[in-house]
């Protein structure tokens, strides 16, 4: 596995057993789950790794370069390049299950952190170019959705969070999401993990068509806004 941290990897695998992870959540305080603001750490992983781009590019190239436009801004972040789909393959788990998988990354990350740290699942979109990307300043961008599931009873504070940073960005950069999408019941996962933290939020970086110069646009566009909201948050 590599994960871009000195993360003990053994504790990742003590909490592969569901048994163990529902125990283990009964023992996070609640802050973890719904607290306002988080400590200024940002943790971001893949959950359906394999979604590439029309270049070639892959969401971890996207994560990567959110990570590094982040620091730029000076937000500590941490990339974790776990191959989930590889990991389900090998286990001959069903491609259904990969939130579960990609949970099992997350586990340590909320118990080792006193305050909630704000957790990013890239992902690449499905739709074409005439939905996936926006000229801004007469620059192609690659258009930001977010996605938040309603089957967990804390989604209200992940969509206050996705509101919240949908209006950052739109401020700075008009066009440049796609909004909220919220989803819910049988024929979606709907808690996409966000119920281990109010700071929560799969991301659905662009579409097939987009390549990595549009990526790398909207990381920076993202960053200065996460960077404006964490600001913000401080001085209320």
């Amino acid at each position: 596995m590599m994960v871009e941290s000195n993360r003990n990897c053994s504790l990742t695998r003590f909490f592969k057993k569901p048994a163990l992870l529902l125990f283990t959540l009964t023992l996070i305080p609640a802050g973890h789950f719904y607290s306002h603001l988080p400590e200024g750490k940002v943790f971001l992983y893949f959950t359906h790794s394999e979604e590439a781009y029309g270049d070639g590019s892959t969401v971890m190239d996207a994560g990567g370069m959110i990570k590094k436009e982040l620091e730029k801004e000076g937000v500590q972040a941490e990339l974790d390049r776990t191959d989930v789909i590889q990991k389900l393959l090998e286990q001959n788990i069903p491609y259904g299950r990969a939130y579960e998988k990609s949970r099992e990354i997350l586990i340590p990350v909320i118990l080792s952190h006193r305050q909630p740290v704000t957790l990013l699942d890239i992902h690449r979109d499905a739709v074409g170019p005439s939905v996936s990307t926006v000229t801004i300043h007469d620059k192609p961008y690659a258009r930001i959705a977010f996605v938040i599931g309603q089957d967990q009873p804390g989604y209200k504070k992940n969509l206050e969070f996705a509101q919240l940073m949908v209006s950052e960005l739109e401020s700075a950069s008009p066009g440049l999401t796609r909004g909220i999408i919220l989803k819910s019941g049988a024929e979606t996962n709907g808690v996409f993990n966000q119920d281990l933290s109010g700071h929560s939020l799969l991301l659905e970086f662009g579409g097939v068509d987009n390549t990595a110069e549009e990526i790398g646009r909207s990381a920076r566009a993202f960053s200065k806004a996460y960077a404006d909201y964490l600001n913000g948050e401080t001085k209320r």
